[in-house]
């Protein structure tokens, strides 16, 4: 920025202090916030964001700019790791790298980054643990069976190589828990009073999940059941379907509306959101859309390609388009090209991270 546009910058930014002090309004906060955005200084967006939602949590504008704020913040963040990286690859910079990913929900990023990290680190058991947590966000995201296996098999692999740590068996144990696997969560906490004796709170979760796994829950019992019923065990049984009604069934009804399209899905899982069709029908549909996009993602990994973002199948059927995000995945039926606002309506249900919704 010029000297001419730092003195802008400042002028406006204190222009903006004066009216907040005098208003202290969310439009007001919001105004500060652009103040500090035009002049490129993130940290303060962050801070004046973050201080008006105290006194308007209800502001979505000014959650909106906080969201924003920290991705690009992230994204800064990530570009000077990488660059770090290349120069100096240690152990700090891998975990940071890890974490940012994982915090960012891109769990199939935070995958490769610690295969990357265990590849080059061979005796590094801290990139086994990076990769278990995240293939439990991915267990937890798509509740699939084979994720969950995954998830236990490389915690039992970072446990190995990692005796007397803790962290190994606190992600076990979360997991345990989050599946219904009582008899494995009973198990992981006794072997953490094993390294923790007389730990009160370590004792007191002993004695809850000793009397859940008396009722039984083994870990294949319980990944089947999570897979079959697309629910975990800390959820309720009917909040997650109107959560996911509510924020994804407007799109799916307005995609099954236009002229052309013959269906529109939500899936998540082993479950799916559909509207244009009904019944078996539906359930039948919906089970082979979900098929295409799973192998899809599959050869996407397979081929070295990365992470599915978006695809179109094309055939005498008309034409299947689909957007796979961490969470979810939106897909469109049409008999011709889909249109563009088809394209960006499974896009914005490939983002939708609301929680896991009704069987077709």
């Amino acid at each position: 920025m010029t000297l001419f546009g730092r003195f802008l910058s400042r002028g406006r930014t204190r222009a903006a202090g004066r009216i907040l002090a005098r208003d202290p309004s969310a439009r007001n906060y919001a105004r500060m916030a652009h103040a500090y955005a035009a002049s490129g200084r993130l940290e303060e967006v962050r801070r004046i964001c973050a201080e008006g939602l105290e006194n308007h949590p209800e502001s979505t504008e000014l959650r909106r700019m906080l969201d924003r704020t920290i991705e690009l913040l992230r994204e800064d963040r990530l570009r000077a790791l990488q660059g770090e990286m290349r120069v100096s690859p240690r152990p700090a910079v891998w975990r940071e790298l890890c974490e940012l990913h994982l915090e960012a929900g891109r769990v199939a990023r935070a995958e490769e980054t610690a295969c990357e990290w265990r590849a080059a680190n061979p005796k590094d058991a801290e990139a086994l643990l990076f990769r278990a947590h995240a293939r439990v966000a991915r267990f937890v995201a798509d509740r699939r069976r084979a994720d969950g296996e995954e998830a236990f098999a490389l915690l039992d692999e970072a446990a190995a190589c990692m005796p007397g740590e803790l962290a190994p068996l606190r992600l076990r144990l979360a997991l345990a828990s989050r599946a219904g696997a009582w008899i494995e969560a009973r198990r992981t906490v006794a072997r953490m009073l094993e390294l923790l004796p007389g730990d009160p709170a370590l004792e007191a979760r002993f004695r809850t999940v000793a009397s859940l796994a008396e009722q039984g829950g083994d870990v294949d019992e319980a990944l089947r059941t999570v897979e079959r019923t697309g629910r975990l065990a800390d959820e309720t049984g009917d909040a997650p379907q109107r959560a996911t009604e509510r924020s994804v069934r407007p799109t799916l009804k307005a995609l099954a509306s236009d002229v052309g399209v013959r269906a529109a899905f939500y899936v998540r899982g082993a479950t799916a959101l559909v509207q244009g069709q009904r019944g078996a029908t539906a359930e039948r549909t919906a089970r082979c859309v979900r098929d295409v996009i799973d192998h899809s993602r599959s050869a996407a990994r397979k081929l070295g390609l990365g992470q599915l973002h978006f695809a179109q199948v094309e055939g005498e059927f008309g034409t299947l388009a689909f957007a796979a995000g961490e969470v979810g995945a939106g897909a469109v039926w049409t008999t011709e090209q889909p249109q563009r606002a088809h394209v960006r309506a499974v896009e914005e249900l490939a983002g939708e991270s609301g929680e896991q919704g009704e069987s077709a």
